[in-house]
């Protein structure tokens, strides 16, 4: 039997089972049987089926004139401001709708002493190109093609937002259930796809506030996507996610999580984790940064959310080049900083951390860091409303 036949029959069999969703961009990594756990420690390999970035992902996989379907970009920055904006088409926990309507939901903390807590709505367009653009209104967000920057303007109640984001880690994740790329539940019902298009970027920009003032932003950003065709609530009834950005004098790590349990029982657990070696300045260029976790379902992460003491244990096993020791995030979940409520009456919320810490190997030794970062939970209508 001949390799190219093997060849032919696994790439039948991984189109046969593929999860059911509308057709991807041209392109995009989503939903090919490519993907495999990465763990490397070593930072021997920059890049991986799992991590290298590609621009089209980023870009609307539901299209906005669907029958059906669901599709969400969260943008989440810590600095001058804790801000959530969350760019969304249809309603992620309502069975019957279609993409068409599109909406952003804003929350930025702490503004002068007050939180500013807004909606714009308005159909939802994108252009493709050497610059790719979403837009809602007035309202847009837009990327290059090498998925370096991630550049975003918006209007509200007589704000305006200019905030410019470089992907300092140069690096994305993609979560692989069943080592389908992007995907984050079970294959055999309806899919749901995501991915972090930007795991730890340095933004910057300025705040106009309606009494004409020009607040200078600064800070770290994330930036996750997920979309579906059918509604969460059908086959989702929790997804969790966090991020942890944790750093010393000698690195820069990034940890990311997802957490799905389904309807049925199963439970699906996704991480990340890459470092950086900071530069002079730290907010340019990182000289060195690679990826040395992006797993799916691994028992070599383990992960311990407790609801009742409002903690988040993570561990990733070391391997040789860290004498085997374990990278450990540690931390408290504070109270929530944002809650936004779907028309079909999931529930979102954003927590902050309010302490913890990370125990990370670094040549040779053991180096404690501090941390920073959200942690965010989406309960579908039947645990929301008891």
């Amino acid at each position: 039997m001949s390799i190219g036949w093997i060849s032919r029959v696994s790439a039948l069999f991984a189109a046969i089972y593929l999860p059911s969703v509308l057709a991807f961009q041209p392109s995009a990594d989503y939903g090919q049987y490519k993907t495999d756990n990465l763990y490397n420690c070593s930072g021997a390999s920059s890049t991986s089926a799992l991590t290298a970035t590609n621009s089209a992902d980023t870009l609307p996989e539901i299209q906005p004139l669907s029958s059906q379907g669901w599709e969400q970009w969260e943008f989440f920055a810590h600095g001058t401001f804790p801000m959530i904006l969350r760019w969304s088409q249809g309603d992620q926990s309502q069975a019957d709708a279609t993409p068409a309507g599109g909406k952003i939901e804003i929350a930025i903390l702490d503004v002068n002493g007050t939180n500013v807590l807004t909606t714009v709505t308005g159909p939802l367009t994108y252009t493709d190109g050497d610059v790719k653009q979403v837009f809602i209104g007035n309202n847009t967000f837009k990327w290059d093609s090498d998925s370096l920057w991630y550049n975003l303007t918006l209007s509200a109640d007589g704000y305006t937002l200019v905030l410019n984001t470089y992907s300092a880690l140069l690096d994305t994740f993609h979560p692989g259930v069943d080592y389908y790329n992007g995907l984050l539940s079970s294959h055999e019902g309806p899919a749901l796809y995501g991915s972090a298009p930007v795991t730890r970027g340095q933004c910057s920009g300025y705040l106009a506030t309606p009494d004409k003032q020009n607040i200078t932003l600064d800070g770290l950003m994330l930036l996750k996507h997920t979309f579906s065709e059918q509604a969460l609530l059908s086959y989702v009834t929790k997804l969790s996610s966090a991020v942890i950005w944790g750093y010393s004098t000698q690195y820069y790590d990034s940890h990311l999580f997802y957490q799905v349990e389904q309807a049925d029982g199963t439970v699906h657990e996704a991480a990340y984790l890459s470092r950086a070696i900071a530069g002079s300045p730290v907010k340019s260029n990182f000289p060195s940064t690679w990826a040395m976790y992006a797993v799916t379902d691994d028992p070599l992460y383990t992960l311990v959310i407790d609801p009742v003491g409002g903690t988040i244990v993570a561990t990733l096993a070391g391997c040789s080049v860290t004498n085997n020791t374990s990278y450990l995030f540690s931390v408290s979940v504070g109270s929530a900083i944002a809650e936004f409520t779907d028309l079909g009456g999931g529930k979102t919320t954003y927590y902050n951390f309010t302490q913890g810490f990370t125990l990370a190997p670094y040549n040779g030794s053991l180096v404690n860091g501090t941390i920073a970062g959200m942690y965010q939970v989406y309960e579908a209508p039947s645990q929301s409303d008891s």
